[in-house]
């Protein structure tokens, strides 16, 4: 269902992005909204035995076998999954490699010098790209070592999504109901009119509702395997990026500067 985050993450290299880029997100949701509805309403209808599908370590695969009976059946169903993650490894090295490379433009990380360069002859971000690499191998090593601190890893984007998320909800909806600032709100080609700021509001109860979730352990009693970490990751993540930027990255940091030229519709 997130999958429109990745869309906002290319919009430096599509045209009409105030347009487009909009569209492709609401695009994206509903499409991946029915196709997911679909898939666990039948995977609902073809669970088999519930108790023996939690024993497995992956679930999926003993569905597929007792609704299909066939140990071939169940690789192909099995294949298909790899394949399809196999290609969205394309759409996520694509998409946040030119996160990197934006950020770094504007000197919002260390060493931005580096990750913002283009490779003049592949015309692509090569040392974004290789950071990104770099970091999803470490991740592959720290599963060989400890699969607890690997799903913490893994749980973290979640948590740090909607916090990312949660943080311009509140601004536009403080600056929706602010009555002393001197200019409107520059409004795009889309806006929700009376029923912004409850939407807003509504978006934001619901982004602290699962914040209060996220971070607690899935299984009691709680031990060190049993744990779920992501929310004191999440918290030196954020105490890291506040210390960077306290040293330096107030100095070097740009704010984005709209190329009007990028954004003509």
């Amino acid at each position: 269902m997130q999958g429109f985050d990745g869309v906002m993450h290319m919009s430096d290299e599509v045209k009409k992005t105030r347009v487009r880029v909009p569209r492709s997100m609401i695009f994206s949701v509903v499409l991946n909204a029915i196709m997911q509805f679909a898939f666990m309403t039948t995977v609902l209808f073809t669970i088999g035995d519930p108790a023996v599908v939690a024993a497995d370590s992956l679930p999926i695969i003993q569905v597929y076998y007792q609704a299909t009976g066939s140990k071939p059946a169940t690789n192909l169903f099995v294949v298909v999954i790899c394949i399809i993650i196999f290609v969205s490894f394309f759409n996520i090295f694509a998409s946040v490699s030119r996160l990197i490379w934006a950020f770094s433009r504007d000197n919002g990380l260390p060493f931005s010098r580096t990750f913002a360069k283009v490779h003049p002859t592949l015309k692509m971000p090569l040392n974004a790209l290789i950071l990104l690499g770099a970091c999803l191998c470490i991740l592959a090593l720290i599963n060989i070592g400890s699969t607890t601190a690997f799903n913490a890893f893994i749980s973290l984007p979640a948590l740090g999504g909607y916090i990312s998320y949660f943080i311009p909800i509140l601004f536009i909806f403080m600056r929706r109901l602010s009555t002393k600032h001197p200019t409107p709100i520059p409004w795009g080609p889309f806006r929700l009119g009376k029923l912004g700021p409850f939407v807003n509001f509504g978006a934001m109860v619901y982004i602290l509702f699962v914040l209060c979730w996220l971070p607690l352990p899935s299984f009691r009693p709680v031990d060190g395997e049993t744990m779920n970490y992501a929310g004191p990751i999440a918290g030196f993540v954020i105490l890291f990026a506040v210390g960077d930027w306290c040293v330096s990255g107030r100095k070097r940091f740009k704010v984005p500067v709209l190329r009007r030229a990028e954004y003509e519709y």
